[in-house]
């Protein structure tokens, strides 16, 4: 089997979407990350995407609408407030969880051999992704196009590096995703909403357009309660039901290098690292900082091969670090650390969904520092 060449264009976009009506696999961005796209209701097309993946069976798919009104159809009596967050925000990057219609398939949301009660939808607003959602006549299921557990991809060059043995059949090309982070997914399925995975679409963007008490994410698994200068391990509580929505249970965003999340001023996390770097022994240190704190470190860390920086972003510029995070991520993959320190944001409105990514590609490593 050989590995999948990214290709663009009007053409590849009909060719994507033949291959997806046609029951195979194809990889398309959208303004979020790349998606894997199949027929979300051909079993042995999304099949197909778990075992490429590797994806757990109980952890649930996204279905990628072309039309609003294809929500009513896929779902059982949704609230009057899931309309107004359609029309506040798709297309765009929010998944909406409902309870499922009955009428359809018991597997449909999910993987073939197990059931799903409730289904997440969202409709894209990359125009590649609905040009291609379009042109397929399909529902298309579309998780992440990267392997289980690892960074989500932002280029289709990241897609092409993880399924190198013909996995996947076409992988569209659309350049790098405006966005960098996963829809927001939140839960209707209640009188009030509840987000039960952080994205660009925030709890107080939510609250705004509808006019309701919107319930934040459930961080307790990422509790912030450590003291200064030591690791929080955070112990998770896996729950007994299957996971309504993607990155809820299982290991995600995370490099192949441990990474520990680093919290605090930036003159601390610059101390911090530095003391890392010079300690460290024969190893190479990832470093991903803030273009502030890095200027302050490599103003007294000796120049070495073994110390590789890549830099978020500016601190003001949250949007910009969001788009950075995953692609800094693969290149630490790609330039073979052995450890990573990276700086925290600031945690409010995106910085939530941000901070969230990094506290699972942590795996529990987080280090408060004094202010």
């Amino acid at each position: 089997m050989k590995a999948i060449k990214p290709a663009g264009g009007p053409e590849a976009v009909s060719q994507a979407a033949a291959i997806i009506s046609g029951g195979g696999i194809a990889a398309f961005p959208t303004e979020t990350v790349y998606g894997l796209g199949a027929d979300a209701f051909n079993p042995t097309a999304v099949s197909g995407v778990y075992a490429a993946k590797g994806r757990p069976g109980d952890n649930p798919l996204i279905m990628h609408v072309a039309n609003p009104e294809k929500f009513f159809e896929l779902t059982h009596n949704p609230p009057p407030y899931s309309r107004a967050l359609i029309e506040a925000f798709w297309p765009g990057p929010l998944t909406i969880v409902a309870e499922k219609n009955p009428s359809l398939p018991a597997w449909v949301g999910g993987h073939p051999q197990g059931t799903a009660d409730t289904a997440g939808i969202r409709m894209p607003s990359h125009p590649l992704a609905l040009a291609l959602i379009e042109a397929s006549g399909c529902i298309v299921a579309a998780p992440s196009a990267n392997l289980a557990g690892t960074p989500s991809p932002t280029l289709a060059e990241h897609v092409a590096g993880d399924f190198v043995n013909g996995e996947i059949d076409f992988i569209l090309d659309g350049g790098a995703v405006p966005g960098g982070l996963e829809s927001t997914v939140v839960d209707v399925t209640g009188p009030e909403p509840v987000i039960l995975r952080p994205g660009a679409i925030t709890v107080e963007m939510i609250a705004e357009a509808i006019g309701l008490i919107t319930h934040g994410p459930d961080m307790s698994m990422n509790a912030e309660n450590s003291t200064s200068c030591t690791t929080k391990t955070t112990k998770k509580t896996e729950p007994t039901a299957p996971p309504r929505s993607p990155g809820m249970k299982y290991r995600h965003y995370a490099p192949k290098a441990p990474m520990t999340l680093l919290i605090g001023s930036e003159n601390g996390i610059a101390a911090y690292v530095q003391t890392q770097c010079i300690n460290a022994q024969n190893q190479r240190v990832g470093i991903l900082l803030t273009e502030e704190t890095e200027a302050i470190l490599r103003q007294n860390l000796p120049a070495s091969p073994s110390f590789q920086f890549i830099t978020l972003g500016i601190k003001t510029s949250i949007e910009t670090i969001a788009q950075n995070l995953y692609a800094a991520l693969r290149k630490f993959d790609a330039i073979g650390v052995d450890v990573i320190y990276a700086e925290g944001t600031a945690q409010d409105g995106l910085g939530i969904a941000i901070m969230d990514r990094m506290r699972k590609a942590a795996e529990g490593r987080i280090i408060h520092l004094p202010e």
